[in-house]
């Protein structure tokens, strides 16, 4: 995605940043887009509280927080097209283009919007009914392709079923309440449906959320102003600016996500018999500016593979394994990358023999390593032997993913592995 080559490019720090004034400005926008469509400021101001509302309770699941890179192309795009003019028509396709590079998901929206906008003749209409309808099956087709294409069905749901039940119920109330009472908002109804089925889908679904919270938003202020108006009073004005402000400062989006696995164990490498007093509880690298704890890492006893540590921000430690400092190889493994942007070990492949990887112990102990080599395997042909095998002496390895990433099975091709010795 587009996002992830920018934040591979900026650096963390600034993704960060990004994640956190994309949010925040496509609120800022959803209440410009709410004027344009000419609801009151009460209304207005109803949008920025149910969206900031949703944005946090998306971000406090997930723990890991959100990006409204994309969500903020779609909403300017949105923006720009109200009112027409071929100026603005081609810049809203442009930034169409884009959110769809950003949040792929987009596309899925954007083929149900094109269809029921060619069942209804809102696109077109010019053309005989029966080649309209044939035109909205295909764009309905297609759009179900590309949320199948999407789909990781191996991979577990980004975020707990309470986040895409509440905005599935929020979606099914308001598109219920409009379908009947605004025929003209069909098409935007079918799309927010067909954005909140992707919901459920592993892959899609993360990506998902923040849109269907943003079209809900913008859905209810809709139905609310069509109605009694019920919401467009002072005193809601000021607790809907009263959740815009304390939404805001609460959330914190981080750039963040679930990467592969790193490596397999071999089967003969024992558990450790007796417990270990002591642990790693940090590691430093001080040519890649990385430092920071560490996690305990266990093997899955199904695939014997080592899982990656929950926060790529975040190194982890083969619990079962050898501590570092002490006889035989410690393996201490990372994310390479995350669906939000750079992992712990994204430079790991740039370290140079001879540079110095530093591990401080819980009993106070700091176990200096000096990398002796540096080097990137196929994950087929894992060097586990060398990885877990006896060594003469106090060793540590690195380990994460490498090479070329294949998107259709959302993972690297290869391992990078880095020897070090204890100085």
């Amino acid at each position: 995605m587009l996002t992830d080559q920018l934040y591979a490019l900026i650096g963390e720090d600034a993704a960060e940043a990004i994640a956190l004034g994309s949010a925040v400005l496509a609120g800022v926008l959803l209440w410009v887009l709410a004027g344009r469509l000419r609801v009151s400021p009460a209304s207005g101001a109803a949008v920025l509280a149910l969206y900031s509302a949703a944005l946090l309770v998306i971000d406090l699941q997930s723990g890991p927080g959100v990006d409204g890179t994309g969500l903020l192309l779609l909403v300017a795009a949105a923006t720009l097209s109200v009112g027409g003019g071929r100026v603005r028509n081609g810049a809203a396709l442009v930034l169409l283009v884009l959110a769809v590079g950003a949040i792929p998901v987009a596309a899925v929206g954007l083929l149900v919007l094109l269809g029921g906008m060619a069942l209804t003749g809102g696109i077109v209409h010019r053309l005989p009914k029966a080649l309209r309808v044939a035109a909205a099956i295909a764009a309905i087709v297609c759009a179900a392709a590309v949320a199948i294409l999407l789909a990781r069905p191996d991979e577990p749901a980004a975020l707990p079923a309470f986040v895409p039940a509440v905005l599935t119920l929020w979606a099914l109330l308001v598109v219920g309440i409009l379908w009947r009472r605004l025929p003209w908002l069909r098409a935007v109804c079918a799309a927010v449906l067909g954005l909140t089925a992707c919901l459920w889908i592993p892959g899609p679904d993360a990506d998902a959320t923040l849109v269907v919270a943003a079209a809900g938003a913008l859905l209810t202020a809709i139905a609310a102003e069509d109605t009694t108006a019920v919401l467009a009073r002072r005193a809601f004005v000021a607790v809907a600016a009263a959740a815009v402000v304390g939404s805001t400062v609460l959330l914190t989006p981080t750039v963040a996500g679930q990467g592969p696995a790193l490596l397999r164990p071999p089967a003969n490498v024992p558990a450790a018999a007796v417990a270990v007093p002591v642990r790693p509880v940090a590691v430093a690298i001080p040519a890649l500016g990385v430092t920071g704890p560490l996690e305990d890492l266990v093997a899955d006893p199904a695939t014997r593979e080592l899982s990656a540590p929950n926060d790529p921000a975040r190194a982890g430690w083969y619990a079962a394994g050898v501590v570092p400092g002490d006889q035989g190889p410690a393996v201490i493994g990372g994310h390479v990358d995350s669906r939000r942007g750079p992992g712990v070990f994204f430079r790991l492949r740039t370290l140079y023999k001879g540079d110095l990887i530093e591990v401080t112990r819980s009993d106070g102990r700091t176990v200096r390593f000096s990398v002796l080599a540096v080097a990137l395997f196929p994950k087929d042909a894992f060097p586990t032997q060398a990885v877990y095998g006896p060594t003469p002496g106090p060793e540590l390895r690195l380990v994460t993913c490498g090479g070329t990433f294949d998107r259709s099975v959302r993972s690297y091709a290869d391992n990078v592995v880095v020897d070090a010795a204890l100085v």
